[in-house]
């Protein structure tokens, strides 16, 4: 199987790579007038095939390569990530990196109509480098869950009452105190251990970095075909507004993964390392509140308490 899973990742690389450079031959033919601009999107929108199909095969060369290895090693160490999602989660950021500040300028720039010291085209040109980067990122760990059938990050079936249990820990006494019995959780009953991943993690950040990367993927991919196929201009209208939307709702989840993660320091070094470490020293938990249940937990709790 991991044979045949590099062959195809082989084969979708010398695919990318043929079509790129198809495309980038296309484009500088100067078969046609377009400005810089217009021809970048069409490099763009062709691209996207190989920047999907290149994912997908990589993904799941990374996924046959994955063995069964221990969940925790003698010190409590839990095991956080694979190396294949190390480095996928290195590449996504390198995409939001690039797509995420040249977007936000083509949209204050229009705003506040102000002129950068240089051409409009290059912040196009890098925020389509940066959203095929995070197009290769997506279909990659997508490929990958699917390949390994890894789903720890997801809420089982029939575990959601106790998942928001378990949220509640982690909230600030101050918003868990008024939304616990909206809910419906009990907080009489004892919360479940969270495992690898915090219950904030599975419940609130995942499921909201679900839906806000396939709404500006949706509406971004929606955006740059619109040379190509004809788009209804309402589809459009709504599809531009509701990019800018998932943009500014990514700028947010951005500033609260960075608020969470720094906050558990931990978890930073599992990003490098793949190991969520236990029991550092240093680390806080709320005096009134029981641990969790997960060895993870002496090094993740209570800095939002």
């Amino acid at each position: 199987m991991r044979i045949l899973a590099l062959l195809l990742a082989l084969a979708g690389l010398g695919l990318g790579v043929a079509g790129i450079a198809a495309i980038f031959g296309q484009a500088a033919s100067g078969a046609q007038p377009w400005n810089s601009e217009l021809s970048d999107n069409f490099v763009f929108v062709k691209s996207i095939p190989f920047a999907l199909g290149f994912g997908v095969a990589v993904g799941l060369f990374g996924g046959a390569g994955t063995r069964r290895r221990n969940a925790t090693r003698p010190d409590g160490a839990v095991r956080r990530f694979s190396r294949t999602s190390i480095l996928l989660h290195w590449v996504i950021t390198l995409g939001f990196l690039l797509a995420l500040p040249t977007g936000v300028w083509q949209y204050l720039g229009g705003i506040l109509d102000v002129n950068a010291p240089i051409p409009l085209y290059l912040f196009y040109r890098v925020h389509y480098i940066g959203a095929s980067i995070v197009l290769f990122a997506l279909a990659a760990f997508v490929s990958y869950s699917w390949m390994t059938g890894d789903r720890s990050l997801l809420v089982a079936r029939g575990q959601w009452r106790a998942h928001l249990r378990g949220l509640m820990d982690e909230l600030p006494r101050a918003i868990s105190s008024r939304i616990a019995g909206r809910l419906g959780v009990n907080m009489r009953d004892a919360a479940p251990g969270a495992g690898a991943f915090t219950f904030y993690e599975k419940v609130v950040s995942f499921p909201s970095w679900t839906f806000v990367l396939t709404l500006i993927t949706l509406t971004g991919l929606v955006k740059a075909v619109r040379f190509v196929v004809e788009i209804p201009g309402l589809l459009l209208f709504f599809s531009s507004t509701l990019h800018v939307t998932a943009m500014v709702l990514i700028v947010i989840k951005v500033l609260d993964h960075l608020r969470y993660t720094l906050a558990r320091w931990p978890m930073m070094v599992a990003i490098v390392t793949g190991w969520l470490p236990s029991g550092r020293p240093g680390t806080r938990r709320a005096p009134d509140r029981e641990p969790a249940g997960s060895s993870a937990a002496g090094a993740l709790g209570g800095s939002d308490k």
